[in-house]
């Protein structure tokens, strides 16, 4: 092994689990200027050491690659970590109680009639078995408007908002996009706007405050706050040993601040962004105009750490549709025809009618132009269980993006909480066992998917599910296991530790249309790669969830570090 250069750095003396066609396990890898240049055995790659080699002994730690999160929303989660400066922080919140607390804490300090939002809601039951409402939130914030981001398009707001919205008593249950008004018996809303009810609410306020729509939440914020907020979740990510990401439905302005992270050296996630064009408020005319502008080029984007890759489209969340069959199959056609690559959120909650409106929209634009190959996404996988649908899906190349992170925390709200989920419509439900339905929303036939041939990745949905740094792996152990906070949904569906790496690593990097440069620890790829404290190929499968990333390695920059190193 000779080369003509001397590497800058060398791994040695480890358990490198390289992820290769073969799954080779090394003892040391070797990096020049942010690439991998050599993997072997210790003996090997050390001899290439030069007087400016930087030479760290693994002291027998295992290395795998970066991984890679199929789905986020980085920039939502990142305002959520700036510890309370942006929005409040409430995802881990188990309780009502602790909601309104720390909602009551933010109204004290903050001007009357200054908007009040909250990150997403915690994803699993709560504490007091229902959710908060807007006689809960008028107690502890009456002067001003406040609404909790409560997940996805749905939202629970407190009197203030509702009046600003226009929402009353009289106010019509919305058709398109599908949505519920939550009333009580007498008729008054309770604050829970769900699905295209939210969306109703959203485009009042920001009529109200003169603002352009964007595809999720509805505050804005300021570029120096976005970019804090950019690296505020870009440390979560580098401690939970994450080094890339697929940003969904991203919006100008947020785009705009990746860009400008980006430019400034800041930017050390690799970011592939899926743009959000919010066409669920926009006629077939809006439309189809603002596709053949939408954006525009964009400066720096093509850099090694960010990379416009598709635009969003979400079709059914919790059982609602956002549009018509006919609105559906508009918009695939007409994305299809401008070569737009598509990351599709089929569905959550809606059973096997979404798939099959999904499926055959699809095989209509493959007529006119082909999709195979092009690697459209099934994002979250949710729903897509029948084998016709999972063999379509094959002989059109979609990926499916699966969220095991999202699966295990929601799940105990399905199953724990289905009564008063019901009573809301905090989903429009057509099972009511509370654990068909919960199987039904949240259960993933992995093995069904991988062995039908399917290229899977892996990816959480965050912040609708938060990391957590003390468990960073945990989104891996819900594959490999099956397990999710409401037990086994699928028995049998699990993955091996193989599949699970390679879901969060090899098959993300092909997803991207990468897998030559990202993925893998090979010469010429780059030197993205994470030390964990325990071998994750030899440990016992509870163990995986716990996992200790020692170290994070971007591009051969160290960019998280527990080691001193």
């Amino acid at each position: 092994m000779t080369l003509q250069f001397c590497p800058d750095l060398i791994l040695t003396n480890g358990r490198i689990v390289t992820v290769d066609a073969a799954f080779t396990i090394a003892e040391a890898v070797a990096v020049y200027d942010g690439k991998v240049v050599a993997v072997g055995s210790a003996a090997e790659v050390g001899s290439l050491a030069g007087a400016r080699t930087r030479v760290i002994d693994l002291g027998g730690r295992c290395v795998v690659p970066g991984q890679y999160d199929n789905h986020v929303h980085m920039l939502l989660a990142g305002l959520d970590a700036l510890g309370g400066k942006a929005k409040v922080n409430i995802a881990t919140l188990p309780s009502i109680e602790d909601i309104l607390k720390a909602i009551a804490e933010r109204a004290a300090v903050t001007p009357k009639g200054q908007w009040i939002g909250t990150s997403c809601m915690y994803r699993g039951a709560l504490k007091e078995g229902r959710f908060p409402n807007r006689h809960d939130l008028d107690k502890v914030a009456p002067d001003h408007p406040v609404y909790i981001f409560q997940s996805g398009k749905n939202v629970i707001c407190n009197s203030h908002a509702l009046r600003l919205a226009g929402i009353h008593s009289q106010t019509r249950q919305p058709e398109e996009p599908e949505g519920w008004i939550a009333k009580d018996e007498s008729g008054e809303p309770t604050g829970h706007l769900i699905a295209g009810a939210g969306d109703m609410a959203r485009m009042a306020w920001w009529r109200h405050e003169g603002l352009p729509a964007k595809k999720w939440d509805f505050l804005y914020f300021d570029r120096e706050t976005q970019i804090e907020a950019i690296a505020a979740q870009q440390a979560i990510y580098h401690a939970c040993g994450i080094v890339g990401v697929r940003e969904m439905g991203a919006s100008i302005d947020e785009l705009d601040a990746f860009i400008e992270a980006d430019r400034r050296g800041i930017l050390k996630t690799r970011m592939d962004i899926v743009l959000g064009l919010p066409m669920r408020y926009m006629s077939q005319d809006e439309i189809r105009t603002a596709i053949d502008a939408y954006f525009g080029p964009k400066q720096h984007v093509g850099s090694p750490m960010l990379r416009i890759a598709g635009i969003k489209l979400v079709v059914v969340n919790d059982g609602w549709w956002a549009f018509s069959k006919d609105k559906l199959r508009f918009i695939i056609t007409e994305l299809n025809r401008r070569g737009w690559n598509m990351a599709i959120h089929v569905n959550t909650g809606g059973g096997e009618e979404p798939a099959e409106a999904v499926l055959s929209a699809l095989e209509e634009a493959d007529r006119e132009l082909p999709v195979a190959g092009r690697r459209f996404s099934f994002e979250h996988g949710f729903g897509l269980i029948r084998p016709d649908h999972i063999a379509r899906a094959r002989r059109l190349g979609i990926i499916f993006g699966a969220n095991p992170l999202l699966a295990w925390y929601a799940s105990a709200r399905s199953l724990r909480m289905n009564e008063i989920m019901e009573q809301v419509r905090i989903a429009k439900l057509s099972e009511h066992d509370p654990w068909k339905r919960t199987v039904r929303d949240w259960g993933m036939p992995l093995r069904d998917w991988i062995d039908a041939g399917l290229t899977v990745t892996g990816g959480s949905d965050n912040p609708a599910v938060v990391y957590d740094v003390e468990q960073p792996f945990l989104c891996q152990y819900s594959a490999l296991t099956g397990r999710t906070l409401a037990g086994i949904l699928m028995p049998g569906q699990n993955v091996t530790r193989e599949e699970m790496l390679r879901m969060f690593t090899a098959n993300n990097a092909y997803s991207r249309f990468q897998e030559g440069v990202l993925g893998s620890i090979e010469p010429g790829k780059m030197a993205d790669f994470v030390v964990l404290d325990r071998d994750i190929m030899r440990c016992d499968a509870e163990e995986v969830r716990t996992l200790g990333v020692l170290q994070t390695w971007v591009g051969g920059e160290l960019v998280h570090d527990k080691l001193g190193g």
